[in-house]
């Protein structure tokens, strides 16, 4: 039986690794990338598994942990009614355990610094090299996940050595992420970034606000659902404008409009993970919550929206006036959700383990 220091050990270790893990192996060498990425979901659903055995106390959360067995049981269900890729039960299972452990497992300050560290390590690589390999797209999330990551370590520098002008590196550091993204023509990436700064701006004034802090969790989420529908009708009418040299509309549309025909079909357990795009040459649906409600089904994305909720509700109450880094943490996690309307991000490796982290340096310590 492991005494409560050694599994909170245990768990800030195993926090580290997955949060290295995925990090070094998606961001270092893209044909490296390719070749573990398929074994990402596994990887990530075994280490969240772990996690929960060292930290749950049932007893406690017996709601939620209903909840999350409910959605979990369906989305396999669902995946056998419809003779598909079971593998996509993993997205569920991985996604469920990791906002059910958000709010109940935290992490020391030191573990906090060493993860943000971590990942501000490869800035001056990717910041300095064009990396075609990787495509416009991802580079332009990784950007993201590069300073978001970044911003947060350097704010735990700014307060443990007093360098109050580190400020103006974090200000460059914004501007300078922005410049790369516009030359990368990361259209979208830029939006999040400036939904960063946005919410950033917006913390302290919504603190002890539920309502509005409430409102703002929904327009993230139920908006992104809202997006794919609004942004497929546009598509229907010929509409079509270029930003960056790129067309608005350039695909997505498409793809977003064949997915909600066929869900309606299938409203109750989705289309599955098999289903064969004809406007697409591969599966992906490019927004993660949209992804969750037409491959599992609407039960699946309710049980799963719930435990979304609670997971961010948790951080409604915090005084962001008073803590920086959990300021700019939960400002990254806001920034990863409007990615998500356009990407299927925080719910696939390795961004779901960014968007975990995150969450984590955002929650109190042990006060």
């Amino acid at each position: 039986m492991l005494t409560k220091e050694k599994r909170q050990k245990a768990t800030e270790i195993l926090t580290v690794l997955l949060f290295l893990w995925f990090y070094i192996s998606s961001f270092l060498w893209q044909p490296f990338y390719a070749a573990v990425s398929p074994y990402g979901t596994l990887i990530l659903c075994s280490g969240l598994g772990l996690l929960f055995l060292l930290n749950i106390n049932i007893k406690d959360s017996i709601a939620d942990f209903c909840v999350m067995l409910a959605a979990d049981a369906v989305a396999a269900i669902n995946l056998f009614i419809l003779h598909s890729n079971k593998g996509a039960v993993l997205v569920v299972w991985s996604m469920t355990l990791l906002l059910f452990l958000t709010g109940r497992m935290r992490i020391s300050e030191k573990t906090k610094r060493i993860i943000s560290g971590c990942g501000f390590l490869l800035v001056i690589p990717w910041y300095a090299i064009v990396r075609w390999d990787y495509g416009f797209n991802m580079a332009g999330l990784a950007f993201l996940v590069f300073f978001i990551m970044g911003v947060v370590f350097l704010e735990y520098i700014k307060n443990d050595f007093m360098f109050d002008y580190i400020k103006w590196v974090q200000i460059v550091f914004f501007a300078a992420t922005c410049l790369l993204l516009i030359c990368y023509h990361a259209r979208s990436m830029i939006v999040s970034l400036l939904v960063f700064g946005g919410v950033w701006l917006l913390l302290p004034l919504v603190s002890g606000k539920r309502n509005v802090f409430r409102l703002i969790v929904m327009l993230f989420t139920l908006g992104s659902i809202a997006f794919t529908g609004l942004y497929a009708a546009i598509g229907k009418t010929g509409f079509q404008l270029k930003i960056l040299y790129k067309d608005v509309l350039s695909g997505r549309e498409a793809i977003w409009s064949e997915l909600w025909e066929a869900f309606i079909h299938r409203p109750l357990t989705g289309v599955g993970s098999s289903y064969e795009l004809k406007s697409f040459f591969i599966f992906e649906v490019h927004n993660g919550l949209f992804d969750i409600l037409t491959v599992h089904g609407i039960i699946v994305f309710l049980l799963f929206l719930w435990l979304l909720y609670r997971a961010l509700f948790h951080y409604e109450t915090q005084n962001y006036s008073w803590y920086p880094d959990r300021r700019l943490a939960l400002s990254g996690v806001f920034a990863l959700l409007m990615a998500s309307f356009f990407e299927n991000c925080f719910i696939v490796p390795p961004y779901s383990v960014v968007f975990f982290s995150l969450l984590l340096i955002a929650d109190s310590d042990f006060d």
